[in-house]
């Protein structure tokens, strides 16, 4: 509650070490949450790979998982009930789409006929094979919090290993045919339950890769192409703010 009694919103942040990029944001004063009570709940590393769904919850599967769960929590939480929130955000959480996006590049750019229903059901069985999506598809079935997810942006560009594995028809893909995958991964996402979110398009070049602007300080010298910068937490956390606000 505030001081004239209005209720607080309830925002749960879960992710593995790419919720980073907005845990800077919220710190560094990029994203306005008047009204809104935010707590983060996340791990790096392999322990995010020992969850599981209980009673409308996301729960470790072991006591040492748990442990270090709370510990970077504000109330300490173990487990992550979906009923205690009015959405949960999924920032990263090992949900990848560059795979799919690369595959439906290809045989687009090529002018391989696809149906629509074909490429939202490729979509849907490429989310529905990772972990992080099927915690946010439980969560979702609970009815209670809105659930909203971000996958893990595309590599940063400059990531030689994987851009000489790029076709050139990828790189040369607009930001209009990534709209109509997006769209139809938001689809996909919705017939779940599921508020999708896209990577912004102004974060993006050369077909599938983040522009450098948005990676981590000194990405190329620590060698993560992956992680992303405050600049980029701002824009999903006001995204996710913008929904939580609107309902």
């Amino acid at each position: 509650m505030d001081g004239s009694g209005n209720r607080h919103l309830q925002l749960a942040i879960f992710g593995d070490s790419h919720y980073a990029c907005v845990r800077q944001a919220h710190r560094e004063g990029l994203a306005d949450i008047d009204g809104v009570d935010l707590e983060y709940w996340g791990h790096i590393g392999r322990r995010f790979n020992f969850l599981d769904l209980q009673n409308g919850a996301i729960v470790p599967t072991d006591d040492f998982t748990a442990a270090r769960f709370a510990k970077f929590n504000e109330k300490g939480r173990r487990f992550l009930p979906a009923a205690d929130f009015d959405m949960i955000l999924f920032i990263g959480t090992r949900i990848y789409l560059t795979a799919i996006f690369i595959s439906l590049l290809t045989v687009g750019r090529a002018g391989t006929f696809i149906s629509s229903g074909l490429k939202r059901r490729m979509v849907h069985d490429e989310l529905s094979s990772q972990l992080g999506y099927r915690l946010a598809q439980g969560l979702a079935k609970t009815g209670t919090a809105r659930i909203v997810v971000a996958p893990t942006a595309f590599w940063t560009k400059g990531y030689l290993p994987v851009e000489a594995a790029i076709p050139p028809e990828v790189r040369a893909a607009t930001a209009q045919d990534r709209a109509e995958i997006w769209e139809i991964a938001v689809q996909a996402a919705a017939a779940d339950g599921i508020t999708l979110i896209p990577q912004p398009e102004e974060t993006v070049v050369d077909g599938v890769f983040s522009r450098p602007a948005y990676a981590i300080d000194n990405h190329q010298d620590k060698g993560d192409f992956e992680h992303r910068n405050a600049a980029y937490g701002a824009l999903i956390l006001n995204r996710a703010l913008a929904l939580l606000r609107t309902g």
